[in-house]
């Protein structure tokens, strides 16, 4: 059996406890303070934000419906979710794109601005994220400005 001196023991340790530092992923909602995102931040809220408007667009309602923070999830049911979509978001149904404008985190979580263009025209739409347990979640998302295509 082959012994370690010392130092070469207090090596190894070291040596370990940095790899399984750098294993292990922080998440970007560690530590919030008011003001603008972060780039990691931004870029947190940009893949959760495309992955629901990505299912919307597919129509898979409940894929789109696991984007949403788990307090919506406790007062609105899958089917009511749906009907929502349906009713009021047919633009990020039929959308033909989108972009990423500003982005926050405010008291209440995280707000990210998302312009959304559909066959109808462009709309900006503000969404409202929690952050429950470092994990994202979107409560809400509302249309704040419209223009109307000039193909209508």
């Amino acid at each position: 059996m082959k012994y370690l001196t010392k130092p070469a023991l207090i090596t190894q340790l070291l040596l370990g406890s940095l790899l399984l530092t750098s294993c292990s992923s922080q998440s970007p909602f560690e530590s919030l303070s008011a003001g603008e995102c972060s780039d990691t931040q931004q870029a947190a809220v940009e893949k959760h934000i495309t992955g629901q408007i990505n299912a919307l667009s597919a129509q898979d309602w409940p894929k789109a419906y696991t984007y949403a923070a788990q307090s919506f999830q406790n007062s609105i049911e899958l089917e009511q979710f749906t009907a929502i979509i349906a009713a009021q978001y047919q633009m990020l149904i039929d959308n033909r794109g989108f972009t990423f404008k500003n982005c926050k985190i405010t008291s209440s979580g995280v707000s990210q601005e998302v312009e959304v263009i559909d066959p109808r025209g462009d709309y900006l739409l503000l969404y409202r994220l929690e952050v429950e347990q470092l994990q994202l979640g979107i409560v809400a998302a509302s249309v704040i400005e419209a223009s109307q295509s000039l193909n209508t």
